[in-house]
């Protein structure tokens, strides 16, 4: 194993959700990270889920906050919930890693941030997937001048929406959900993550069905207002100056070629692997040549939890951890820009920036050398 720990982080988990299995897989991997405690709104619920996957302790979230054993929380709400239990996490006296958005309003977000700073403690977010071998191998390619000078993106995302599988999707209709606050911080966090802070936003959204029928157990059947847009066209320019066209849609039925992920250079191209999964291929065209497979020099395994373990390296080594909040905080603030540019008709700027988080170092291990 490749951590060098001065101490286990022990972490406790707010939400019980459908989530909540990957994050707790996740964590057995990382030697640096321990679940003690789970809570939930539903105390059944955490009980259950405690018992199946062997933490020692279900409470509520009141008694979790106050257990001083546990100093990482890790919020796994609803997103409407993400930045109000931050801030009692942060309150608290303990590091807050959160589920992707980082919050629904750039007022929560900011004093989110705010609240961090002022105690001196870490917040973090996902999505951490901008830290598997392949993102990492593309940033690195990027940033060695493989492809030359970085010119534009696209990113696509078109797919039929949540309800023809998730087993309660009402919230992924509301405010705060639909394609760009689901699965864009993906692709957006991918992108920043490779080519540095969004400038400003040019968009277009529309809400294609008022009404969606859920066609999952156990709900089938149930009709859902829809409150959010669920199909977006974007323009994003880069503060570098690369610029990206986006699309993340839950309208769309048929199969298509679009690519998912592709960043073009003055003398080069890369196609990334979904940035939504932790595995994949990287491939590299040179002067409109033939895709060709890029040898992954990351071995590790990845999983949902890489980024909380990265912030349980980072607090005892007392450095920035790489899924930071001031980058959730762009993309959110990124996401907020699509909706300000299409409602207003015009290109939006973005005011907040982050330090681009440094790449993991190559390895050849099962885990990573943060």
């Amino acid at each position: 194993m490749n951590f060098v720990m001065s101490g286990i982080a022990k972490v406790g988990i707010i939400g019980a959700g459908n989530i909540s299995p990957q994050y707790l897989n996740g964590c057995k991997l990382y030697e640096n990270v321990e679940v003690v405690a789970l809570a939930d709104i539903n105390l059944e619920a955490a009980k259950a889920r405690a018992d199946e996957f062997g933490v020692p302790t279900a409470q509520s979230v009141d008694e979790l906050l106050a257990n001083p054993e546990v100093e990482i929380v890790l919020n796994i709400t609803t997103p409407q919930f993400h930045a109000p239990v931050n801030k009692r996490i942060l309150e608290a006296g303990k590091h807050a890693y959160c589920e992707k958005p980082f919050a629904t309003t750039r007022e929560e977000g900011l004093e989110v941030l705010e609240i961090a700073r002022e105690k001196g403690l870490y917040v973090g977010c996902a999505p951490d997937t901008f830290m598997a071998g392949t993102c990492q191998l593309a940033a690195e390619l990027i940033a060695t001048g493989v492809i030359g000078e970085p010119v534009a993106a696209v990113a696509n995302l078109l797919v039929k929406g949540h309800e023809h599988w998730h087993p309660n999707p009402e919230f992924y209709y509301k405010v705060g959900g639909g394609p760009l606050f689901d699965m864009g911080p993906y692709y957006l966090t991918a992108l920043a993550s490779a080519l540095g802070p969004v400038a400003s936003v040019m968009a277009s959204a529309k809400m294609t069905y008022p009404q969606r029928t859920i066609l999952s157990e156990p709900l089938n059947g149930t009709v859902l207002d829809v409150e959010c847009f669920t199909h977006y066209n974007g323009i994003l320019e880069f503060a570098n100056g690369v610029t990206a066209n986006t699309t993340f849609s839950f309208d769309t039925r048929g199969k298509h070629d679009l690519p998912m992920l592709i960043i073009q250079g003055t003398e080069g191209a890369l196609k990334l692997p979904d940035p939504n999964r932790f595995e994949g291929v990287v491939e590299l065209s040179k002067d409109m040549s033939d895709w060709e497979p890029q040898t992954l020099n990351r071995k590790y395994r990845g999983c949902r939890s890489i980024g909380l373990a990265d912030m349980a390296a980072a607090i005892r080594e007392g450095r920035p951890m790489r899924a930071n909040g001031e980058l959730a905080y762009q993309v959110f603030d990124v996401m907020m820009s699509y909706e300000e540019s299409t409602k207003a008709g015009k290109r939006v700027e973005v005011a907040s920036r982050f330090e681009r988080p440094a790449l993991i170092p190559a390895t050849e291990g099962e885990l990573p050398v943060f």
